[in-house]
């Protein structure tokens, strides 16, 4: 079953169970783990705006919620990160070879999530074109 059509405390529970379950593990499982565990977010077309970011909401907010465009699923991906203790991340808005905006999330510049369903790519951020980025600082002020 979609951990997305349970309830908060079984969606909190799942989340919680994620980062134990990857923990000691490489830096490329974990990034596959967390990005196949929010690829099964169910998506609207709309639901955060990059301008919007003061309002974006926290961590356990998202979830309370449970509504998500890309973008908000990205958002998922850099807290689980970020409460993992990997700093090193980016969160950008590019544009990829179609011309498509996505929210791409860039670990260790090496590991791009949020983009393909179950698929974790590496060494291919020179396949889009980056536009803006978004502040990973402000993301970790919402952790707190």
């Amino acid at each position: 079953m979609n951990v997305f059509q349970l309830n908060y405390d079984a969606r909190l529970r799942s989340w919680y169970n994620l980062r134990s379950q990857i923990e000691d593990t490489s830096i490329q499982n974990k990034c596959i783990e967390i990005d196949k565990w929010w690829q099964q977010a169910p998506l609207l077309t709309h639901y955060l705006h990059p301008s919007d970011l003061p309002n974006w909401p926290g961590p356990w907010e998202l979830l309370v919620e449970n509504t998500y465009c890309t973008l908000a699923r990205g958002l998922g991906i850099c807290y689980t990160l970020l409460l993992m203790n990997i700093t090193d991340v980016e969160y950008v808005l590019a544009k990829d070879i179609d011309g498509n905006e996505v929210p791409l999330v860039i670990v260790y510049d090496t590991y791009v999530l949020n983009y393909w369903p179950n698929t974790v790519q590496t060494n291919k951020t020179t396949d889009f074109t980056l536009s803006t980025r978004i502040s990973i600082d402000s993301l970790k002020e919402k952790i707190r």
